[in-house]
């Protein structure tokens, strides 16, 4: 339990320098959180990917609960749909979330359409 652990943690720690990096590096587009749907539609894909490829043990601990667990963010893209329409920007505000599920599920469904034929 106590490698799991340190698995799921250290993975943590390079998932949340990655999210900072990535999302940090990609401008919004118009009003759009353009780096919170990269992150997002990325780790979905990578979730994805490792558990229609059955990854199991270790690696499953560092990358999808520890690095894919930080990477990703629900809660930052809840909180910046939530500013768009507290800031009155409705459209924004519904083409964020329209283009989070979407975007999220086809990596889902890129992810499934690879690994299994």
């Amino acid at each position: 339990m106590v490698s799991e652990i340190l698995l799921v943690g250290t993975g943590g720690f390079i998932g949340a320098i990655l999210r900072y990096l990535v999302s940090g590096a990609i401008p919004r587009i118009n009003e759009i959180p353009s780096g919170t749907l990269t992150v997002n539609a990325t780790g979905s894909f990578v979730l994805a990917a490792m558990t229609f490829s059955s990854v199991e043990g270790s690696l499953r601990f560092f990358v999808s609960i520890g690095m894919l667990g930080s990477f990703t963010t629900f809660s930052t893209f809840a909180y910046e749909s939530f500013r768009l329409l507290e800031e009155g920007e409705t459209k924004y505000f519904l083409l964020n979330i329209i283009l989070n599920l979407t975007v999220c599920l086809a990596a889902t469904a890129l992810a499934y359409q690879l690994i299994i034929p």
